[in-house]
């Protein structure tokens, strides 16, 4: 009996779910299809107006929007002009479809455009937003200030003496002294920084121009010391050459000596060996 227990399943407990009614019912679907009423034809000719299209359309069924728009010359050479319809009744719009839908439009020089008609993919109509009337329209002379200004300039010649220039000049004083009081903490310290850097450029120009003229005394002093070392060169040169000249005109005039001397030597020695012979010849 034990193992029977055992094996035995336990008894199920029945759970009885209660829905509400409200849950059971469908919820209705609230939700209403949109009716399309706004139609476009496409591909109508470039040269197409308003007031030509109009008149070729009629009859028209009642329409509470109609918007032409001309063809757009940046999306060459697709020109072509559309216009957007909203017709009150949707039954309308498939006589229209069938009327116009492969109409050939023909334009000024007589070339065909056959027209094409859809339903627009954006259904909603623009709003004609009427011009509401300014409410101080016209109330000028109501106005306080403007009363005011009145009494100030009424035309007297005390108060209109002063010229446009005159009164430009005192205006434009009165607003550099009100700029010259305001100062902040923050103004200072902006000009105080502007007035440091101003500085800084100043020395740092001036740095620059004595730098400048030590380079410039430095390369004329290089020039003139260059200019004067190659002066005497020059003259170490021209005296160098003087001695060279005599000792060539040495060298030339040595060989002309000694020819001179052996000629004396000759002549003295023939002139002994005759004086000889003439003694030899002696009786």
């Amino acid at each position: 009996m034990k193992e029977d227990k055992e094996n035995t399943r336990p008894r199920e407990k029945k759970v009885e779910i209660k829905c509400e009614e409200s849950e059971k019912t469908e919820k209705p679907n609230k939700e209403k299809k949109e009716t399309m009423t706004k139609i476009v034809i496409r591909r109508l000719p470039p040269s197409l107006t308003k007031e030509e299209l109009e008149e070729q359309l009629q009859p028209l069924p009642e329409v509470d929007y109609l918007e032409f728009f001309s063809s757009d010359t940046s999306l060459y050479p697709h020109l072509f002009a559309r216009a957007y319809i909203n017709f009150k009744n949707q039954e309308d719009i498939v006589l229209f479809r069938d009327r116009f839908d492969g109409y050939v439009f023909i334009d000024n020089q007589g070339q065909e455009y056959p027209a094409i008609v859809e339903f627009a993919p954006f259904q909603k109509v623009a709003k004609k937003r009427s011009k509401k009337k300014d409410a101080k329209s016209g109330t000028i002379e109501e106005d306080a200030d403007y009363k005011r200004f009145l009494e100030i300039y009424s035309g007297d010649d005390e108060k209109l003496s002063s010229t446009p220039e005159t009164l430009l000049e005192e205006i434009e004083a009165k607003t550099k002294e009100l700029f010259a009081k305001k100062t902040t903490p923050l103004l200072d310290f902006l000009k105080n920084k502007q007035r440091l850097r101003e500085e800084k450029k100043e020395e740092r120009r001036r740095r620059e121009l004595e730098r400048k003229r030590l380079r410039d005394e430095e390369r004329r002093k290089w020039r003139e010391e260059d200019r004067r070392k190659r002066k005497e060169t020059e003259k170490l040169k021209k005296a160098e050459k003087v001695p060279e000249k005599d000792k060539v005109q040495a060298k030339e005039e040595q060989p002309k000596i000694k020819v001179h001397l052996l000629y004396c030597f000759t002549r003295n020695h023939f002139n002994k060996m005759n004086l000889i012979f003439q003694l030899c010849d002696l009786p």
